[in-house]
């Protein structure tokens, strides 16, 4: 793999030619490209990994940026990401569904495979393989506490109510529009986030909730409020400060 880059005091920039551009940072950076993916590693683990945003990233021991060449879709191969890290051994707590065509699987496996050798000088890793993925646990106690949102502009009061029931409480502010892809379309997660919208419309005005909205899942929190794009399970916040994935993972 042939690259030219540079090196600052903060981080390394690898241009890959036809293979995009892997930026290594110390430290967060100033400005954030929002089609890039963002890989956040601490202690030889991915601790965060991000669609056009730099959450969970405090911390850490690096942050890996990925800027994708022109024939991938970064909406797609985030979640294909998602899915390669779980095969690493990672738990990534994705609970949407993406097809991604065939032909498409190729070429982002093969773009990974190229760049993997980076990733490891990085710190990335393979972990011993868990036989399941993460599961959380509905704690009763919880059913009253304030679970804060704050991504990606989207500001929100949530509720776990129940094991299968979220309230979204009144003046929760909703991300304006769906990311396109570069192709200029929207994603899965946008078209699914517009659906649940749809649903809700009536409680919806300028992107702002005038009712409280009741949904399923954590997986719909974050798609109706943000697209998601990151582990929603990271980004509802305790008055104390934990995630809910601390405060309900199943060890």
């Amino acid at each position: 793999m042939d690259f030219t880059g540079g090196v600052s005091d903060t981080g390394v920039t690898f241009n890959l030619e036809k293979l995009g551009t892997v930026n290594y940072y110390s430290k967060i950076p100033e400005q954030v490209n929002d089609e890039s993916i963002f890989i956040v590693i601490k202690n030889y683990e991915v601790i965060g990994i991000n669609l056009g945003s730099l959450m969970n990233a405090k911390d850490c021991d690096g942050i890996v940026e990925l800027i994708l060449p022109e024939n991938i879709i970064p909406v797609d191969f985030f979640y294909f990401l998602t899915k390669e890290l779980t095969s690493y051994g990672y738990m990534m707590n994705v609970e949407y569904k993406m097809a991604i065509s065939p032909e498409s699987l190729k070429v982002y496996q093969d773009y990974w495979n190229k760049i993997a050798p980076l990733m490891k000088m990085f710190g990335l890793k393979e972990q011993p393989k868990k036989k399941t993925k993460a599961r959380h646990r509905f704690v009763k106690g919880l059913s009253e506490v304030p679970l804060s949102v704050d991504y990606n502009g989207s500001k929100a009061t949530v509720y776990w109510n129940s094991r299968n029931e979220l309230i979204i409480k009144k003046g929760a502010i909703l991300v304006d529009k769906a990311p396109l892809t570069k192709a200029g379309i929207v994603g899965f997660a946008g078209r699914f986030g517009m659906q649940l919208r749809q649903e809700h419309a009536d409680s919806i005005e300028d992107n702002v909730l005038t009712k409280d909205v009741h949904l399923r899942s954590v997986n719909e929190v974050g798609t109706f409020l943000y697209f998601a794009g990151t582990n929603s399970w990271l980004q509802l916040i305790s008055p104390e400060g934990k995630t809910l994935d601390e405060l309900t993972i199943v060890k």
